[in-house]
């Protein structure tokens, strides 16, 4: 990204669990899975929009009910009372409406998109009924499990990753994160420091700051923001700052084929506003400043032969960026997790982002750096349909067209218990700088191989599997299911290694597990994949949604 503003009440909230069974409640969840794969709006109850909200009530509940016989055993009460309960006056903050505003549809749905984007608000019930001079609005929550303290372990064959750590999403209820962890994956080992505050002061400025001492160099990451939070925002601004020293690898093989020292640094200062916009579509214009410094050094092949030190850039200049997106969603159960709700987006959603690199800004050559996005999809008969477009690269003086990624995504997914699922992936590289490649392993989605076996500057990719939960709700908190797996693959051009040489495949079957009262992982896969050169199979754990 040239720049990024981000984009909150326009982009998907991300997932989180489902409502527990309960005496008070069972009206609720009953009326929850009903509504699988269909729009579960704000209820008004009767009450007609214009109408002015004179009172609004949160309803707050824990993690678990323990005044439900099935889960007022000790270990739920245990769990809640090591749980805060999410602050009424956080809740408060995140809505779009006040007492005293008129009754506007379309604001309580876009608030309910905000509460579950938090990650550990699921599910989210905004109601309206008739008061003496108006409605009165209901916000009705439940919390999500936000500590995670211990170990987690993740594998795709022989590369694993160990995460020791200590994380909480919603730090003394207020939305807070903050994290402290261990990290040993294939590359390096990493010590993790982050803290993140959505609502910085008790405004919608929004702080993040990170700091990473690796094995082989640091991370340092600093942002400051005034977000496009909703869609009828008017303005945004801020800037963010990022500065990485390590050594980098490209792969073949599965393995670390060559290395080198990478020193980059990145700085972006923005404003925005809205443009005028119609009913259900908003326009943000977007214009800043931007730096972005690589510099590298001692690249060569892990076997000692030789490889060229890419080329340093220094790219400095000014930015401009134009969004389109569309106010157009649904809520569904059923399509990556089946008991949580999940916000989809059917747009059509698009940017074009540019960034202009001037000698006389600093920048060490003319170029014009080039984003764009497009998604649009659809749901219908318990069918959801997606495309996603994108394309980045720098066009310079002397080069013409480089450094440039075309991408194209096209899936399908039916909705519910069980379902048929998949899509198709193409990355199209256009002369690459020197320190990329894009390669195809278990870790893209070529499920029978180990990450990283083959190299390219280009690949394509298609996933098919056929999925089925097997049980309810287990213990309360955990959901199980099953699928079997198809995959297909190709990379060309190889940069360090070997490519596929035509089509690679594999076949495979996995155990899937929805952890429906965690907020911090939320879908778990055990997947055993068989490759097509009959070399045995492969076996991957990981935390990570595939699609």
């Amino acid at each position: 990204m040239l720049f990024a503003p981000p984009v909150c009440g326009g982009s998907p909230g991300r997932l989180s669990a489902p409502w527990p069974v309960s005496v008070k409640s069972e009206k609720v969840l009953l009326l929850a899975l009903l509504l699988a794969a269909t729009d579960v709006g704000p209820d008004l109850g009767g009450v007609a929009p214009g109408t002015p909200i004179v009172a609004i009530q949160i309803v707050r509940h824990d993690v678990f009910d323990v005044e439900d016989p099935a889960t007022s055993s000790w270990p739920y009460r245990a769990a809640n009372a090591l749980h805060i309960v999410s602050q009424e006056r956080y809740i408060r903050s995140l809505l779009l409406f006040r007492e005293g505003d008129p009754l506007d549809p379309d604001l309580l749905a876009e608030s309910a998109r905000l509460l579950r984007a938090s990650g550990f608000l699921s599910p989210v019930f905004i109601t309206a009924r008739p008061a003496a001079g108006g409605a009165e609005v209901t916000i009705e929550t439940r919390d999500q499990w936000t500590t995670e303290a211990g170990l987690s372990v993740g594998f795709a064959g022989s590369q694993s990753d160990l995460y020791v750590r200590f994380e909480e999403q919603n730090f003394l209820g207020w939305g807070k994160e903050v994290g402290v962890g261990w990290r040993s994956d294939p590359e390096r080992e990493t010590v993790i420091l982050r803290y993140g505050d959505p609502l910085f002061l008790g405004t919608r400025w929004q702080l993040a700051a990170e700091y990473q001492d690796a094995s082989d160099g640091s991370v340092e990451a600093f942002r400051l923001a005034y977000p496009f939070y909703a869609l009828a925002t008017p303005r945004t601004a801020g800037f963010d700052w990022r500065h990485q020293r390590r050594t980098e690898y490209l792969w073949s093989d599965g393995e670390k084929a060559v290395e080198g020292r990478a020193d980059r640094e990145r700085f972006s200062l923005w404003g925005g506003i809205r443009l005028p916009s119609g009913p259900s579509v908003t326009n943000r214009l977007t214009v800043g400043l931007f730096s972005q410094r690589s510099e590298f050094a001692d690249w060569q092949r892990r076997d000692g032969g030789a490889y060229p030190d890419p080329e340093d850039l220094d790219l400095s200049g000014v930015q401009v960026g134009f969004r389109q997106l569309a106010d157009r969603w649904e809520v569904v159960t059923g399509f990556q997790a089946w008991w949580r709700q999940e916000d989809v987006p059917l747009g059509p959603n698009w940017g074009v982002e540019l960034g202009f690199a001037l000698p006389g800004l600093g920048a060490d050559r003319r170029a014009l750096l080039l984003e764009g996005d497009l998604y649009l999809a659809r749901l219908a008969n318990r069918r959801y349909r997606w495309l996603a477009v994108a394309l980045t690269g720098r066009l310079e003086e002397e080069g013409g067209l480089v450094d440039a990624v075309s991408h194209l995504e096209v899936g399908a997914s039916q909705i519910g218990d069980s379902a048929l699922r998949g899509r198709l992936v193409l990355d199209l590289g256009h002369q690459l700088d020197l320190d990329r490649q894009l390669t195809l392993g278990a870790d893209i989605g070529l499920r029978g191989w180990e990450p990283n076996t083959f190299d390219g500057t280009s690949r394509a990719l298609l996933n098919l599997e056929w999925r089925r939960r097997l049980t309810g709700e287990l213990l309360h908190v955990a959901v199980l299911g099953c699928e079997i797996f198809v995959d297909a693959g190709a990379t060309w051009d190889a940069r360090v290694g070997r490519t596929t040489d035509g089509v690679r495949a594999d076949a495979g079957v996995g155990l899937l597990a929805e952890l429906t009262r965690a907020s911090i992982v939320r879908v778990a896969r055990l997947e055993v994949g068989f490759p097509d050169d009959g070399s045995g199979p492969l076996v991957i754990f990981t935390a990570q949604a595939l699609f």
